[in-house]
């Protein structure tokens, strides 16, 4: 009997992680674009504010920022790093793994907040080891303009940087992820589940399994954009030391880390400095969490149903 059920849990915790990898693979791919405009936007604050450095670049807001990307560089260049989405089924994967597993071990509940809280924390510290050095290799390219970067691809990247910078470059702000995301999924998957528990009472069905998925959607996409802005100030600080070293040409900061970033940020541009990029994180981070947890969502009913 125990035997058999240990069985069924390793099925299900399969289920869980096949759906989570398409699903997050798919959420990357279509989002890819606005993951650009945010680290644009986070980062040419920095060469505004008295840093050495041209600034690069000075978008107004975020469509701003997509029709002068594609007026003066070209589409593609909204596209840079694209081939890192080969790494984000594994991380989402481990992601899913972590969570589901923590909430199934650890005393409370899996509906419990608190359990939640701890399964989300864990999870983003399993899922760092693969998505710090995916963040640094597609976000040096996202900040380069078309033509004056030194990177000619995800693999020459992680070369340049290996070479010039060390393998520990690759996990520049491993201990900031996690005071990012970290706290979002903190913040975003217990609200996430309470939304659908609601909706589920609101709409008069017996489970949050049997949601529609309109439900869904809108429960995803709150709770996303909630948690999205409040970690920002965090992001901003990560996303400024991980773009800058000496192999990339277009860096214009030079903080001495997370400390002396916040410190510099509040003193050349004040609170709003934390602010920087915060709509186009949140049209980024909404969406994405909405396709990705929905789509899981879908697909691990039907695998289930299978």
């Amino acid at each position: 009997m125990e035997a058999s059920q240990d069985f069924t849990a390793r099925n299900v915790l399969l289920r869980q992680m096949l759906s989570a990898g398409i699903a997050g693979t798919l959420a990357d791919g279509i989002t890819y674009p606005m993951m650009t405009v945010k680290s644009r936007m986070m980062v040419q604050g920095s060469a505004g504010a008295g840093n050495s450095g041209a600034v690069l670049y000075m978008y107004k807001g975020p469509m701003h920022a997509i029709q002068t990307i594609a007026s003066q560089e070209g589409w593609r260049t909204l596209y840079k790093g694209y081939a890192t989405l080969t790494q984000v089924a594994t991380a989402q994967a481990l992601y899913m793994a972590t969570y589901q597993t923590t909430k199934r071990i650890v005393p409370g509940g899996q509906d419990n907040p608190v359990v939640q809280f701890g399964g989300g924390l864990a999870a983003t510290l399993v899922q760092s080891l693969i998505n710090v050095p995916v963040e640094i290799i597609r976000q040096r390219q996202m900040v380069q303009r078309a033509g004056e970067g030194s990177y000619k691809g995800s693999l020459d990247t992680v070369k340049i940087v290996y070479r010039q910078e060390g393998f520990g470059a690759l996990y520049r702000g491993f201990l900031l992820a996690q005071m990012v995301w970290g706290p979002y999924n903190a913040i975003y998957l217990p609200l996430w589940e309470t939304c659908k528990r609601f909706a589920a009472r609101y709409s008069q069905v017996d489970s949050v399994e049997k949601l529609d998925i309109g439900y869904e959607l809108g429960s995803s996409f709150f709770s996303a954009s909630v948690a999205a802005a409040i970690t920002n100030p965090m992001d901003v600080i990560k996303t400024r030391l991980q773009v800058q070293g000496k192999s990339n040409v277009s860096n214009s900061t030079n903080y001495n880390g997370a400390v002396d970033a916040a410190k510099a940020i509040w003193k050349r541009e004040g609170f709003k400095g934390f602010t920087c990029g915060i709509t186009s994180r949140m049209f980024w981070v909404a969406p994405s969490s909405m396709i990705m947890f929905t789509t899981y969502d879908q697909i691990f009913k039907r695998l289930n149903r299978s």
